[in-house]
């Protein structure tokens, strides 16, 4: 009987802790709303805002939990949650960043490059793996000429998913590559740039070339980010399209993924062709267009 009394008491008491939180993001600045921020949680849990900057989070762990507001563009905001309260709308306000354009190729005399190429995984095998809401999948091209260039394209292979109920909004992002962290490093282009994906087997290209973006000698990183514009959805619902992967023996980690802007994972996936005897990793078949400046 004690048990029990111990166990009602606990579940009520973690009941009683948890908490729903609404805010809606805003620029600092302007007053306006910011569409599609990163919400997430310390413990894990994470949302976007909608449209018109809304959002709305359960919290469970509210004298403890820390919830961390981000997008491209902005400094981040970390927020003690039980600062929140039960139905109250709270304003968060997220300041422009004011970094300088070293991100981005700038010069003064008009440059010429060589003829364009594409560089990315070869194609090995033809695997599809489902990527979820709220997570980016960041890939290495790497520079075999050691040569700086610049991005005109982006391309993502990718593959239909029946069983999908809504269709993913992509959002391309460029990192410079960190070979300390061995990770991708700092953002190279300060907006966002949104994608609809169809939800069928192609190869998607985004055309980047007027934006200026650096092609580094040790190669960049290319993220793309599953974004849900479609306001509220059901628990796990179903997104398309699907990433196409590549197989590869080479296991120097390539791949990261990074949920709601919360840090970076190994996002490679482990495989052996049952039809060989290779084992190796699995990679997106991610790969950008580049120029290299002629010297």
């Amino acid at each position: 009987m004690k048990t029990l009394k111990l166990i009602f008491f606990l579940i009520t008491v973690n009941f009683c802790n948890s908490q729903s939180i609404n805010g809606i993001v805003k620029d600092a600045l302007s007053g306006e709303v910011i569409a599609y921020a990163n919400i997430v949680l310390k413990n894990g849990k994470g949302t976007y805002s909608d449209e018109f900057g809304n959002f709305k989070l359960t919290v469970r762990n509210v004298e403890t939990d820390t919830l961390k507001v981000s997008t491209i563009g902005y400094e981040s905001q970390y927020i003690p949650v039980n600062l929140f309260k039960d139905n109250l709308i709270y304003n968060v306000l997220l300041a422009p960043k004011t970094e300088g354009l070293d991100e981005v190729l700038i010069s003064s005399k008009k440059l010429k490059y060589g003829k364009k190429e594409i560089l990315g995984e070869q194609r090995e095998g033809n695997q599809s793996v489902t990527s979820l809401i709220g997570y980016e999948t960041a890939v290495l091209i790497e520079n075999p000429k050691n040569k700086t260039g610049k991005v005109n394209g982006v391309y993502i292979n990718l593959k239909k998913r029946n069983d999908a109920e809504y269709i993913a909004t992509f959002n391309v992002k460029f990192y410079q590559f960190d070979s300390i962290a061995n990770a991708p490093g700092k953002l190279m282009y300060n907006e966002n740039i949104y994608v609809q994906p169809k939800n069928k087997k192609y190869r998607l290209w985004v055309n980047v070339e007027g934006f200026g973006i650096l092609f580094p000698k040790n190669g960049i990183c290319v993220g793309i980010e599953m974004v849900n514009t479609h306001g509220k959805v059901k628990k796990y619902a179903y997104f398309g399209p699907m990433y196409r992967y590549t197989f590869t023996e080479e296991k120097t980690l390539q791949t990261w993924s990074n949920y709601h802007n919360s840090g970076w994972r190994d996002g490679s996936i482990e495989y052996k062709n049952p039809k060989r005897t290779k084992v190796g990793v699995l990679n997106p078949m991610i790969g950008v267009e580049v120029e290299y400046i002629l010297e």
